[in-house]
């Protein structure tokens, strides 16, 4: 922990010393990126470029949607196969509850 402390107070005394003398301890060279020239004149105009093309009406399946209709399909086919194995005794258990 004193290691760090002084590590840190040895910055905080190299950025006060560059703040006092106006020169930077390390000098970074930063490289601007080549900046690319448009020719403002040759530019199609505003309409064209931001006219939406006339699209085919597609459907998009979002994961949520398509996560639904596979729970829903797995609850349906549970609910199938109980109904054929068991399907006598449940309907049993309805009427008798309904005579009552």
């Amino acid at each position: 922990m004193p290691n760090e402390q002084e590590n840190q107070a040895k910055k905080l005394q190299q950025l006060f010393h560059e703040v006092e003398k106006n020169e930077p301890t390390e000098k970074k060279v930063k490289e601007e990126p080549d900046l690319i020239e448009i020719d403002v004149l040759n530019l199609p105009p505003r309409k064209e470029v931001h006219q939406s093309p006339k699209q085919k009406l597609t459907i998009n399946l979002d994961i949520p949607f398509v996560r639904f209709l596979f729970v829903f399909l797995i609850l349906v086919v549970i609910i199938f196969a109980i109904y054929i194995v068991a399907g006598n005794q449940i309907m049993m258990l309805f009427t008798s509850l309904h005579s009552t």
